[in-house]
């Protein structure tokens, strides 16, 4: 222990030395450099130097400014999730999915499109915040199940059936949204609703194919599991097809 300890002290002692040597070695030539400049090209030099300062400054202040609007969209985000829903639990037919996550967001918010996408259809909340809560709490799930088949904590033959109801339900909901929103908004300019939503479920189909790509890819290669559900084209679910009849495609 103490043998590491001191060895540890040592190569800090000479990374320090290398690093010294080295800026010794800058400063050197820059100086020397200086010496032999015009004054036009020292003032010329230093005019660059506080430009790139003030550059850098400016770039940080404004890297705080966009982490600190980031943070405050997931709240709002993360707030819709608490809020006390209209329902004491959500009306689903996913056995996955009881009522509002007691742990808030911490699986969705490890998945950037899915985080954007809820960013997106914010609007929704206006019109139906019970229908944007469950989007929340379904892409929450859906992420959760995603992570958990592939770190091999959910086998693969129980759960990927479950991941591709979530991502049925998430469409559902999607699609949903046509019904609840007007087409245009009377006072908000330069938002258009039904465009916005389009663009989401498009964003929403791409990142879950790719998904269903990966669970397929480490169930069938890595982990030697033959059967996957056919996902492209879907199978006819018949035992919800009366269910289905009212609900876009």
């Amino acid at each position: 222990m103490i043998f590491d300890m001191e060895k540890n002290i040592f190569d800090t002692i000479d990374s320090l030395k290398i690093e010294i040597t080295f800026f010794t070695i800058l400063f050197a030539i820059i100086f020397f450099q200086i010496q032999r400049a015009e004054m036009k090209t020292i003032i010329s030099m230093l005019l660059i130097t506080v430009w790139l300062i003030a550059l850098f400054f400016y770039l940080k202040y404004k890297s705080e400014q966009i982490g600190n609007i980031e943070k405050q969209e997931l709240a709002i985000i993360e707030n819709e999730n608490t809020k006390k829903l209209e329902t004491p639990e959500i009306n689903s037919t996913n056995y996955y999915v009881k009522g509002a996550l007691k742990k808030g967001l911490n699986f969705m918010n490890k998945n950037e499109i899915l985080v954007k996408i809820a960013k997106d259809l914010i609007f929704v909340k206006t019109f139906d915040q019970q229908k944007y809560q469950e989007m929340l709490v379904y892409m929450n799930q859906y992420q959760k199940v995603y992570m958990y088949i592939l770190a091999e904590r959910y086998p693969c033959k129980s759960y990927v059936p479950t991941f591709l109801d979530l991502r049925e339900n998430i469409l559902e909901l999607l699609y949903q949204f046509y019904l609840v929103i007007p087409k245009n908004f009377k006072h908000i300019y330069g938002v258009e609703p039904y465009k916005k939503i389009e663009e989401n479920i498009e964003t929403f189909l791409k990142l879950s194919r790719h998904m269903i790509t990966v669970l397929e890819n480490f169930c069938r290669l890595d982990l030697k599991e033959h059967y996957f559900p056919m996902t492209s084209p879907m199978p006819f679910d018949e035992v919800r097809e009366k269910e289905k009849r009212n609900i876009l495609p």
